[in-house]
């Protein structure tokens, strides 16, 4: 008689546990998830106050390519990963190139690089400006504020002893060995990346050193290479690009601001919370301990479900049939 009471509790658990329906709006381009408030087509992804209606914040374009996977991309950059709890987008960043030009015997076009968003952050906690090459200077500048390099971070890579004296695979980029690493200043939201014109490649220095390299890139994601000073081979390395992470936010509003109206609010779903952001200004939106999920849905926080083993649950009917 009490195993009948104990099946109507596990078909509760069940259905609270599971998963809330699919809306209409496409949430997977290309193998990732797109959760809200990022969204594919008009009215799937949220615009933040504040910014103009012509700002598409939030937006993603799933990018089909002919006889290849769709691709998602913010903002000219692939996107691999969004963590709303977080609130960070893991992107691939293109890598800028100086290479010699052998038949010319100077330095050819180097290839820049440049960013610029009002919704997204350069994290500072988890890239580095990193250059690689035996005598390349390479410097951040941002134009933010109508102030050209209000921001600026240089970095040295050098091969004092010649060839013999690059790095090996591992090794810590600390200015020589042929690669260094610099910290990025918080709140950066455009910037470009430059090579210094006295910094550049001899003929000598070009028969084992044929290109510099510059990369805004995830620190924990770049380990440096002989062979990126000796080769071309970063330029090939999934097509010229390394994972960098950006910081975004909801507004440019203090939790204080912004849970006073209501209409705008993004921390929508019961037992949310909000955060404030500490790259920059805006908000974002948690789940309350003990719930997961994502707050920026109705009903997008959940408590957390915890399933028995099968032999635990062959135990709790055999206790309850006795």
């Amino acid at each position: 008689m009490k195993v009948p009471m104990l099946l109507p509790l596990i078909v509760i658990v069940a259905l609270v546990c599971a998963p809330a329906a699919e809306a209409t709006c496409q949430r997977w381009c290309g193998g990732v998830e797109i959760p809200y408030p990022f969204g594919i087509g008009r009215g799937c992804y949220r615009r933040s106050p504040g910014f103009g209606d012509d700002q598409q914040d939030f937006e993603v374009k799933c990018s089909n390519r002919t006889g290849k996977s769709p691709i998602p991309m913010v903002y000219d950059f692939e996107v691999i990963r969004i963590d709303v709890r977080r609130g960070q987008l893991r992107v691939r960043s293109p890598v800028s190139s100086w290479c010699y030009d052998f038949a010319s015997r100077t330095m050819g076009e180097a290839v820049p690089v440049s960013y610029e968003s009002t919704a997204f952050r350069v994290s500072d906690a988890d890239n580095v400006l990193a250059v690689v090459g035996c005598n390349a200077l390479a410097f951040i500048g941002s134009q933010e504020g109508d102030v050209d390099n209000r921001h600026v971070v240089g970095c040295h890579a050098a091969c004092p002893g010649g060839r013999r004296f690059i790095a090996g695979d591992g090794s810590p980029c600390n200015g020589t060995g042929g690669c260094c690493q610099m910290a990025i200043p918080p709140g950066i939201r455009s910037f470009d990346l430059s090579f210094v014109d006295s910094y550049n490649i001899s003929g000598d220095v070009a028969e084992f050193n044929p290109c510099s390299y510059a990369m805004v890139v995830d620190r924990e994601a770049f380990k440096f290479r002989t062979s990126y000073v000796t080769t071309r081979e970063l330029l090939h390395v999934a097509g010229g690009q390394v994972p960098a992470v950006l910081d975004w936010a909801v507004g440019n509003e203090t939790c204080e601001v912004a849970t006073w109206n209501r209409t705008t609010y993004a921390c929508v779903s019961d037992h949310s919370k909000c955060v404030n952001s500490v790259n920059g200004p805006g908000y974002l939106c948690n789940c309350s301990q003990g719930y997961q999920g994502n707050p920026y849905v109705p009903g997008g926080c959940k408590g957390q479900c915890y399933f028995l083993p099968p032999l635990l649950v062959l135990e709790i009917i055999t206790f309850v049939r006795l």
